[in-house]
């Protein structure tokens, strides 16, 4: 039996609370909880992703400082949805803009998926998992008692030499 049994929390260090608890409001994480200091100004914010996890906003970040690609550090969130062209249709509704334009072919996971960032910039990726999927394949196999997957990608085509 493993020692933990799931992610409790995530937490973020934000430089406007307000615009970032509002942002994930939004998104349908309504706030929890708000811990106030010895001042009455709030400590940390939860926000209710399930019962059992939670993403904590802390307050009082200097201006983004998220890692740039390659360098360590919160690289994304991700988020599952069940349905991805409803949740782009929300995100529209809602005012809040995808990184790039959404692509609907299936990624190497056999999923689908688009991205956007909170106002601290913490990209965000949104997931429509396939049935199929191989995130969903390796659990299978888990729990059919098999090792761990290991997946080769195809290689990446290079072009042809003049």
């Amino acid at each position: 039996m493993p020692a933990f049994r799931s992610l409790g929390h995530i937490a973020l260090k934000c430089h406007d609370l307000d615009a970032s608890v509002a942002f994930y409001e939004k998104l349908g994480f309504p706030r929890a909880l708000t811990l106030l200091n010895h001042d009455g100004k709030p400590w940390i914010v939860y926000l209710r992703f399930t019962d059992d996890l939670f993403l904590e906003l802390f307050p009082g970040g200097a201006e983004a400082q998220v890692p740039a690609r390659g360098k360590t550090g919160l690289d994304h969130l991700s988020l599952a949805v069940d349905n991805l062209d409803e949740t782009a249709a929300h995100l529209k509704t809602v005012g809040i803009a995808l990184l790039f334009p959404r692509r609907d072919e299936r990624g190497v996971d056999g999923n689908r998926g688009m991205w956007i960032a909170d106002p601290d910039g913490h990209q965000i990726e949104i997931m429509e998992m396939a049935p199929d999927c191989i995130q969903y394949q390796a659990i299978r196999a888990l729990r059919a008692g098999e090792p761990a997957h290991v997946l080769d990608l195809p290689p990446t085509p290079r072009p042809a030499s003049a």
